[in-house]
């Protein structure tokens, strides 16, 4: 695998991260547990929007990972 792929495989594992606390969050009363789960969520956001820059420069700096 190359840099590029594997930081978009990352960006994936940690999108499906995201959506299983999400379903969690409300799945579950207890309001302690929302209110982590939705603080976790807001990290993962965060670290996704960095991973997607990080994507761009890798696409701008790299021909062969245009694309992915």
């Amino acid at each position: 695998m190359t840099v590029g792929s594997d930081v978009k495989q990352c960006l994936s594992s940690i999108k499906n991260v995201k959506n299983s606390l999400a379903s969690l969050e409300l799945r579950t009363e207890d309001e302690y547990a929302k209110q982590t789960f939705q603080e976790t969520i807001t990290i993962m956001e965060e670290i996704m929007d960095d991973l997607k820059k990080r994507v761009g420069r890798l696409e701008l700096e790299e021909d062969q990972y245009r694309g992915f």
